[in-house]
């Protein structure tokens, strides 16, 4: 013998079968190998169900296995049953800023923290009285990885706002791992590895190079039959019926009213002879033939069949697999892969029953190990051989015992997991961002990061993916949160910190933009929460300034109504108007653009005069005329105006209610005009006696005409 001897045991619903092998230049050989029926039914649908009578054939067959190798046989490999194995899908997603790039320790934790999304949905697949805590996770596969959005292969390296991962994790049931554990320390032997029986059968059964068909493996025990299926060269789920080969068995027995044992006994001389002798339960020996017994057992082989091919369909999606291939010795049953071909719709040359022959790289026990109940026990040694087993472990997390099973090596994580520490608690999350609205724009203010966790392993620092060993203790101190994203109303708007000095009527004001917060008026250095809405007005007008010292739209005026030439009207006269730097802003006066440093003033409006109403009405054409420096408009139309019965010239002010009539003569205006226009008294100031006129640098009468554009001067002397 070459390589350290592993003894395996394949502890099955009717019988346990044990290998010793080693591992040799050419494979794996199987250097001694014993199975032996259990004597009662100890076990029922793969299960453990007297500890005592199966741990009884256990030692037997190691007692046989040791005398025959001359080793002391002390590790074990072992498998469980595949109706225990639950998988379920888990989801996890996180938030990220942007701004760093994703290690290998943010995907794994968040691999991880979606593994623990499934633990929380294993409740929902569990039948009634089951408990998410009564599992092992025992492993996981990663299904989709997406960033913002798209499926990515890998995440490591990546930047962007939001990274998610979906995983499939097994999980197994306490009591199944528990029950084996028991019938081996009775015997005195140590799990040093776990695999599930389907796992087992496909891996020797279906190798990888096969794996890209699409294929269903089904192992037909005792008490259940597993099924696996594969497509584009990955495992697509693994499943179970829990009926095989004793539904055979139990329809005979009901046939022909026998105990059970003599059942399982006239089952299998069925594949081999042309008739059995056996004797009923009242004592009678009958003796049937091949035919007979077969037709008995036909209805049991078709319901067998008929439940398998239905939960082939719904794994692989209501379709048939290109092939089936049934293991195990319930496989054997007479007309089984006809009657599954049958159900499927496939041809019969697609099922077939696959034995020892199936299996390359293994040598040795070809006489006893050589039909298709060889495939799992054998699939157990290879998977351990390939390390593709459940680990096993026992450590310490935070003085807590925890117990390990995993493919592979164990690592710090599976601790944490079976632990039920949190992995986002560990990552020191990131705080959430504040997210508000400015002036119709959404921004957002990232939070700050968290304080990773603190692992150590036996005293000294470690990561997730740290090994773990058996017996060595884990400490935990988790991570620190960290702070959600803060900011105020300036730091998201920094226009609504500016200010703006200008001078209206002589005082100096100091102003800030108008600001609200949800509509409320609000100050720059308000703390803003999540969905906040801003808005900033920016004193870029005339208009925002007057608004922001409280002042009125300057603008707005009076309604004055009279009647004019016997007609009703009304117009309305600005009460004040606005300066800016000494210059009328006029009528758009709000709209103007104003400055820090600017001086401005608000004056009363000169009032309405009867000049203005008749020029505003369309009473007649006005020429423009500067006198002594100033501009006058001057009616051309020998415009003359009557207020209330009286003689009023253009420059008299206009009251509410007046009764107004204005003619036009067609008479070219005069220098008298002029005087009337620029309000010049008829009386001279104190001691002046003449009026002195000049028209264009010459001298002018009363009646001198004048033009548009012309420059006149009077004086008193």
């Amino acid at each position: 013998m070459s390589g350290r001897p592993l003894l395996t045991l394949d502890i099955g619903t009717r019988k346990v079968a044990g290998l010793v092998t080693v591992t040799g230049r050419k494979g794996l050989r199987i250097v001694a190998a014993e199975v032996m029926e259990h004597a009662t039914r100890a076990m029922l649908d793969g299960q453990i169900h007297d500890v005592a009578a199966v741990a009884e054939v256990v030692a037997r067959i190691v007692a046989r296995l040791e005398k025959r190798t001359g080793e002391s046989l002390r590790e074990v490999a072992v498998a469980a049953a595949g109706r225990a194995l639950r998988t379920v899908r888990g989801r996890a997603q996180r938030q990220l800023s942007g701004l760093t790039q994703l290690s290998a320790d943010d995907v794994f934790s968040l691999e991880l923290e979606a593994v623990q999304a499934a633990q929380t949905a294993l409740s929902e697949v569990l039948r009634e009285g089951e408990r998410p805590q009564d599992y092992h996770y025992v492993g996981h596969s990663v299904t989709q990885s997406v960033l913002d959005g798209f499926p990515l292969t890998h995440l490591v390296g990546q930047r962007g706002s939001a990274a998610e991962i979906e995983v499939i994790a097994t999980f197994l049931p306490r009591g199944v791992v528990d029950s084996l554990q028991a019938v081996l320390e009775i015997c005195n032997l140590e799990m040093v590895a776990l695999t599930l029986e389907p796992i087992a059968a496909l891996s020797v059964a279906v190798p990888e190079s096969m794996r890209h068909l699409n294929l269903a493996l089904v192992d037909i025990g005792a008490g259940t039959s597993d099924i696996a299926l594969t497509a584009r060269g990955a495992v697509l789920a693994y499943d179970m019926v829990p009926i095989a080969g004793d539904e055979i068995t139990e329809a005979l027995s009901e046939a022909f009213l026998l105990d059970f044992n003599v059942g399982e006994a006239v089952k299998r001389k069925t594949g081999s002879a042309e008739s059995v002798t056996f004797t009923d339960i009242l004592g009678q020996t009958l003796v049937k033939s091949r035919a007979e017994l077969v037709e008995a057992m036909q209805p049991a082989a078709r319901r067998l069949a008929g439940q398998i091919a239905r939960r082939i369909l719904a794994l692989n999606g209501g379709q048939a697999p290109q092939a089936v291939l049934l293991v195990g010795g319930g496989s054997l049953t007479p007309g089984l892969t006809e009657y599954v071909a049958a159900e499927l719709g496939l041809p019969h040359q697609r099922v077939a029953v696959r034995g020892r022959d199936a299996i390359a790289g293994v040598e040795g026990a070809r006489n006893l190990l050589r039909g298709p109940d060889a495939i799992t026990p054998i699939g157990i040694a290879v998977a351990a051989r390939d390390h593709s087993t459940l680990g096993f472990s026992y450590v310490y997390v935070n003085g807590g015992g925890v117990r390990l099973f995993r493919p592979g090596r164990l690592t710090v994580a599976d601790a944490l997991l079976a632990a039920g520490i949190s992995i986002r608690e560990l990552q020191g999350s990131v705080g959430k961002g504040l997210t508000v609205t400015v002036n119709g724009q959404l921004r957002m203010v990232p939070g700050t990061f968290g304080k990773p966790a603190r692992i150590l392993v036996n005293g000294e620092p470690a990561g997730l993916e740290a090994p773990v060993q058996h017996h060595d203790r884990i400490d935990v101190e988790p991570g620190t949160p960290g702070q959600p994203g803060r900011a105020t109303v300036a730091e998201v708007a920094p226009e609504a910190a500016e200010r703006l000095t200008v001078t209206l009527d002589g005082t100096v004001h100091t102003l800030a933009p108008l600001v609200t917060v949800n509509g409320e008026p609000s100050g720059p250095d308000r703390e803003l929460r999540d969905n906040d809405v801003v808005v900033v007005r920016p004193l870029r007008t005339v208009g925002d300034v007057l608004a922001a010292l409280g002042y009125d739209d300057p603008s707005t005026g009076e309604v004055i109504r009279y009647t004019l030439n016997g007609s009703p009207g009304s117009i309305v006269w600005p009460r004040r108007t606005v300066l800016v730097n000494g210059l009328s802003a006029g009528a758009d006066a709000l709209e103007m653009p104003v400055h820090s440093g600017d001086q401005l003033e608000i004056r009363d409006h000169p009032p309405l005069t009867a000049g203005e109403l008749a020029e505003r009405l369309g009473g007649g054409r006005a020429i423009r005329i500067r006198l002594n420096g100033e501009q006058y408009k001057v009616p051309a139309g020998g415009l003359q105006v009557m207020v209330n019965g009286l003689p009023a010239g253009p420059s008299d002010p206009l009251r509410a209610e007046d009764q107004i009539v204005v003619t036009v003569r067609d008479e070219p205006p005069i220098f008298a005009n002029l005087l009337v226009a620029a309000g010049v008294t008829p009386t001279p100031p104190p001691g002046k006696r003449q009026l002195v006129m000049r028209l264009n640098g010459q001298e002018a009468e009363f009646v001198t005409p004048i033009s548009d554009g012309d420059d006149a001067e009077i004086e008193w002397i």
